[in-house]
């Protein structure tokens, strides 16, 4: 039997983003094995408050629960002195001293065999699990400081390009510093692997992918709109969109329209021609069944994006920058539609738009290569043979 301490920097519920959907997967993973004991740990902030009620009833009979709140606002000042200090602000902001006196209470009373660390953002109490005996793993949603260090590329403002250089130089190196003290590390994507395996090859890495529910009814695919369904608190997914509004679709869009929504966006807060802002939506699957054809504008990001996968395990068709299908190996024309160039990405759209053969074609052949890559039993095997091996 496995005693797995799971160490989260937000609870997996509700599924509000790509990262509870994640932190979801790989813990639905340990409680659906017989051969695993699971304390889960999960910090809380304003942005993602602890509702026990979210997680499902049987998650919880299965496993402890417990959770610590952590401020992670920002502030000028903080920023500014980090800055002086050449640490990190992104991670700094998650460390607390009281949560670390809760984790050592816990671990001077329990013995675990495996330290699952949630993101790079819980690795700040790193030094609390070194000594304890237990093997500590880290699931790498991504690789944090290429996404600052692509956005800082793109950024049009000098003083905002030189502070997400900054910001990303300052993860890279905590990223490189501490994968030594690590056993092991379950990347998402290939290509995450290899930047972990590059600097610290010692270090037992593979690439587990997040697991995917398939079970959807077949989607209405007489459906022709568009919509967007993303957290917006999330610089990528902003970027995004500020790009498709304004390159993609500048004057609008002709017999058809684009509705948005997702966390920390107000209703009716964008304001473009035949777009409709629908702001937070309690029901994520609600709103998706409920539109055509599923809109991707990533420009920057690392590891799978999740949005990607479930929409195509609803059996949705998809339009995509190379960006959003990065790390899963879908082809262009069979299971999705993928253009970098704005008048190639809003050709697609009309093309998908005018041919419900077409969303149909797609639609089905993108289910399908969810079911046969990341369906949940498969992901599942993988999690706990990796465990077992380190």
């Amino acid at each position: 039997m496995l005693k797995v301490f799971h160490f989260a920097h937000k609870p997996p519920f509700p599924l509000r983003d790509g990262g509870c959907v994640a932190i979801s997967s790989i813990l639905k993973s340990l409680l659906s094995s017989d051969e695993t004991e699971v304390y889960h740990f999960t910090l809380f902030t304003h942005k993602h408050p602890y509702d026990p009620n979210a997680y499902p009833e049987k998650w919880k009979k299965r496993m402890r629960m417990e959770e610590a709140f952590v401020n992670t606002k920002t502030d000028l000042a903080g920023a500014i002195i980090h800055l002086f200090k050449d640490k990190s602000y992104n991670l700094s902001r998650f460390y607390d001293k009281k949560v670390a006196r809760r984790i050592t209470e816990i671990f001077q009373k329990e013995r675990f065999d495996i330290i699952l660390l949630e993101s790079i953002y819980v690795m700040p109490y790193l030094h609390l699990f070194i000594d304890s005996g237990a093997k500590i793993v880290l699931r790498a949603h991504n690789v944090e400081h290429s996404i600052w260090e692509q956005m800082g590329q793109k950024a049009s403002f000098p003083l905002k390009k030189w502070y997400f250089g900054k910001l990303a130089a300052q993860l890279e190196k905590f990223e490189k510093n501490r994968l030594r003290d690590l056993h092991g590390i379950i990347a998402i994507s290939e290509e995450d692997a290899m930047f972990f395996q590059r600097f610290e090859p010692q270090v037992m890495t593979t690439v587990i992918p997040t697991a995917v529910k398939t079970n959807f009814p077949t989607p209405d695919y007489s459906l022709n709109d568009f919509y967007f369904l993303g957290a917006m608190d999330w610089k990528p997914n902003k970027e995004g969109i500020d790009w498709l509004l304004r390159d993609v679709i500048p004057t609008g869009l002709k017999g058809t329209s684009l509705t948005i929504a997702g966390k920390a966006l107000k209703k009716n807060e964008i304001k473009h021609p035949d777009v409709i802002c629908e702001g937070e939506v309690k029901n994520a699957l609600e709103f998706i069944e409920s539109h055509g054809i599923c809109l991707i504008p990533m420009l920057s990001g690392s590891g799978i994006k999740i949005k990607l996968l479930e929409n195509l395990a609803l059996g949705k068709p998809v339009v995509s920058t190379s960006e959003g299908v990065k790390g899963v190996e879908v082809t262009h024309g069979k299971e999705v539609l993928i253009a970098d160039d704005p008048k190639e990405f809003r050709e697609a759209m009309y093309a998908l738009h005018l041919s419900e053969e077409k969303r149909k074609s797609l639609g089905e052949a993108g289910k399908e290569f969810v079911m046969n890559n990341f369906g949940e039993q498969k992901i599942t095997r993988r999690v706990i043979a990796f465990l077992k091996d380190i």
